[in-house]
Order: C-alpha cells, then structure tokens, then sequence
C-alpha cells in the first residue's frame, strides 16, 4: 500500500512537471522578448539609414578585404553556395527541405519549413521600401550583375530563416548532444558562409548582409513562436485533472487517509 502511494504521488509530481515544461514551451520568455525587441531596433536603424546611405562607413574596406583573398577554389565555392540559393533553386531547397522534415520529424515540422519561403516575400517588400543600390564595378569587383536592391540580402535572410529553423530543431529534436552539436554547428557554417558570399561576388555590402541577417532573425523568431504554440502535449497516460493549488497534486492522486 504504501508503495501504490509513493508510485501515486510520484505520477502526480511527473503530471505537474509535464505542464510547467508544456507552459514554458508556449511562449517566449522574458529575457527572449527583451532580445526580439533589441533586434527589431536594430533592424528598423539600419533599414532606416540604408534608405538614406548607399553604403555605410566601412562597408567599402571590409568588402575589398573579402575579395582580397585571391583562390579559384574559392571563387568556385563561393559562386555554388550562392547559385544553390538562388532564383528558383531557393524554392526547390525549400519543399525539399520540408520533405524531409515531415519524413524525420513530423507534419508540424514540415509546415514551419515550408512557410520559411514567405520570408523571400517579406525581403523583397524590404527591398522596395529601402531602395538601396547594389555594390557598382567601379568599387569592388561584381562577378556577375544582379538586378534589384540591395538591402536587405535576400540570400542572408534566406539563409538565416531556413537553415536557421533546421538548426532550431535540431537543438530542440535531435537526440545525443555530439549529434546535435555537430549538426547545428554545420548549419550555422552554412549561413555564414552563404553571407560571405554574398560579398566576396560583389552582391551586396556586408551591410546588406547583416540586414538580411537581423531581418531574417525576427522572421525566424516568429516561426520558433508558432513552433512552441503549436507542440502538442507531453503524454502522461494519464488526462490531467485540476491541481491542488496548495500541495501541487491533483485530488485524485492524494493518497487515501
């Protein structure tokens, strides 16, 4: 008997538990609002001033230092990642990405991928809005001329909202901390390396980049939201009943007197 009221007790606590870490999972926390509204600061400061400054103090040196590096492995490197990212390629990356996360992880997983396409949407209204004018040959070196604006890149938002999401899950997924550190480092490789090329071709200024960057981070910031509201709740076995607001165990499972 007195062990069937331990076991009770202790299935009580594990219900509780449960919905504390159910609680936090549906939102944001203090500290992570405080974050999201620093970056929509910096965000709307740089939009703001690119709209008015066809390049920041900096952005011409910092540029001419990246394309310094003379390598025709790295010429080819930089133009592939880029390449894949690009133009139509982006989309295909995106509903194969989203195959692959409804195969290895689930229908909710999937959609959030999927929905990481609207953020190309969401970088060409910025564009518009900010106007401003890509890097000219007569400055750095342009490998090839792209039409549109400039700021934000909409290949560093991209980068930072798809892969980003892929290395959110798997912090957040992934089982056995070697595996999951290995594969988040490896993704957060690829975003910067998709940034970095954005500049050594001659793309953008690496302004551009840290807009696409800070942007694509607030979009992100929004799907990891959606992620936490939608995750269903932790099975117990048991359906949770009314908690004891006083000693923290529902009544059914108070031992008996």
């Amino acid at each position: 008997m007195e062990s069937d009221t331990i076991s009770d007790y202790g299935r009580s606590k594990a219900v509780l538990l449960c919905r504390t870490r159910d609680a936090m999972n549906r939102g944001l926390s203090r500290r992570e609002m405080l974050g999201i509204g620093a970056l929509a600061f910096v965000a709307a400061a740089l939009c703001i001033c690119a709209h008015y400054e066809p390049r920041f103090s900096g952005d011409l040196r910092l540029a001419l230092l990246v394309q310094s590096v003379d390598s025709q492995t790295l010429d080819s490197l930089m133009k592939w990642v880029s390449y894949l990212t690009g133009d139509w390629r982006a989309p295909v990356l995106v509903v194969v990405g989203s195959m692959a996360a409804w195969r290895c992880l689930g229908k909710r997983e999937a959609i959030l991928v999927l929905m990481t396409w609207l953020s190309s949407l969401v970088s060409s209204g910025l564009k518009l809005i900010v106007g401003r004018p890509r890097p000219t040959a007569d400055l750095v070196a342009v490998f090839q001329a792209e039409p549109g604006n400039s700021l934000p890149s909409g290949h560093a938002f991209l980068a930072i909202v798809f892969w980003g999401l892929l290395a959110y899950f798997a912090l957040t997924r992934l089982k056995g901390r070697s595996l999951r550190m290995l594969t988040f480092s490896g993704l957060v490789v690829i975003i910067i390396w998709i940034g970095v090329s954005r500049v050594y071709l001659g793309a953008h200024w690496p302004s551009d980049v840290i807009g696409g960057y800070t942007c694509g981070a607030l979009f992100l910031a929004s799907l990891v939201w959606l992620d936490r509201k939608w995750r269903p709740r932790i099975e117990t076995g048991n359906t949770p009943g009314p908690v004891n607001s006083d000693s923290g165990i529902r009544p059914s499972d108070q031992p008996a007197e």
